[in-house]
């Protein structure tokens, strides 16, 4: 019975309060501002170190040491990789891929008699 009396009373104050709302002060406003200019700089160093972290990730990225320094930036760092981390089977199936790959894509464009 209590607990529905204190509902009563709650629902009473949430519908005709005491006092009126006369807005909120310049300090209130100034303090509100601050909070969100906070905010929107935080998400913005958040969004820009995972932007740096997402193009440090990528397999094209020269930031990891490249071992082929003639040939400039990314390629260089893929060369690398390319050249040093393969066998000769791997050389042969890529070779094979790249063959029959290309084979398709010049009989798709040979015209037809």
């Amino acid at each position: 019975m209590k607990e529905i009396q204190k509902s009563e009373k709650a629902a009473k104050e949430i519908t005709h309060p005491e006092d009126d709302f006369k807005g909120y002060s310049l300090e209130e406003i100034r303090y509100q501002r601050a909070l969100v200019t906070l905010h929107k700089e935080f998400c913005r160093t958040k969004i820009e170190r995972l932007g740096t972290q997402l193009k440090n990730k990528t397999p094209f990225s020269s930031s990891s040491s490249s071992s082929s320094s003639s040939i400039p930036g990314k390629v260089g760092f893929v060369a690398g990789k390319l050249l040093t981390g393969l066998n000769y089977m791997d050389y042969a199936m890529l070779g094979f891929n790249i063959f029959s790959s290309a084979r398709k894509v010049f009989s798709f464009f040979k015209r037809k008699k």
